[in-house]
């Protein structure tokens, strides 16, 4: 037992497989490197795949028979094709058929043609591998900022409100993500929809949330601020993770994954960093 502490080994054994493994004092495997972390990927969307999500578009659209009604009837549609779209990286061809389908779906519903092309704007500015929007505008203290301050970091940029709950299940892992990366260069950064910034303000400092929020929610509704309807922000929370550079890398991590992404994002850099 001596020997043992002595190298401060452990056993870990799967009994119902009947093996053990022996593992240091860190915690790796003897005799074999750890494994290489695996990088979350925004695969390329294939042709076939970009005519499936069309094809489901269109039969949803199908199914809206109110003329008077049908700008508002296809929105929650366009919003969950274009959100899709934003899992994945497009070709320049595969942008530009998308572009010219949604074209040709507002000159059917000209009455709609607003609501199309603010979802043709997502395609075209808001998936990965675009560089993000400039964003200016003034913070809880009415404190003028842009998003463009923070090149050189990585940013995660979050449309978020207190009154979101879903919002509010994100907490926790920004608040690790500002321990984790402490004098480190990352940034997170919100859009605030609440009706009143002062109350947001003291719902971030209740849980420690130190980040800077620009204030979008004097719309006249607080999820129509112009912030939120220039990104086209449709479902809260929306997520964009963002790199040095400005360029959007992911588009809606969750919790887990989020945590993921920016350490993935966080590798980059500083392989980048030490480079140069």
């Amino acid at each position: 037992m001596k020997g043992l502490r002595k190298r401060s080994l452990l056993l870990v054994c799967a009994a119902s497989l009947g093996w053990c493994v022996r593992l240091g004092a860190e915690g790796s495997v003897i005799g074999f490197k750890d494994p290489p972390a695996r990088p979350i990927v925004e695969a390329p969307y294939t042709d076939a795949q970009i005519a499936d999500l069309i094809a489901t578009l269109d039969s949803l659209l199908e199914h809206e028979t109110d003329a008077a009604q049908w700008d508002e009837a296809a929105a929650p549609h366009l919003w969950m094709f274009v959100e899709r779209l934003q899992n994945g990286t497009l070709t320049g061809p595969q942008e530009a058929r998308i572009e010219a389908y949604l074209d040709e779906i507002a000159r059917q519903h000209p009455d709609a043609a607003g609501v199309v092309a603010k979802y043709r704007r997502v395609v075209s500015r808001l998936t990965v591998g675009k560089v993000a929007p400039e964003i200016t505008g003034k913070d809880l203290d009415g404190q003028e900022f842009r998003l463009s301050d923070y090149r050189g970091r990585v940013v995660v940029l979050e449309f978020s409100g207190d009154w979101c709950g879903a919002c509010r299940l994100e907490y926790p892992y920004q608040k690790l993500l500002i321990d984790l990366y402490k004098d480190r260069p990352l940034t997170i950064l919100s859009v605030d929809s609440d009706k009143n910034p002062q109350i947001a303000k003291q719902a971030k400092a209740d849980r420690g949330l130190t980040y800077r929020s620009w204030w979008d929610g004097e719309g006249d509704k607080s999820t129509h601020g112009p912030i939120a309807s220039a990104w086209a922000i449709t479902g809260w929370p929306t997520t964009y993770l963002i790199d040095e550079e400005g360029v959007i890398r992911f588009v809606n991590l969750r919790q887990e994954d989020m945590l993921k992404g920016v350490k993935q994002l966080m590798g980059e850099l500083a392989t980048k960093n030490a480079s140069k």
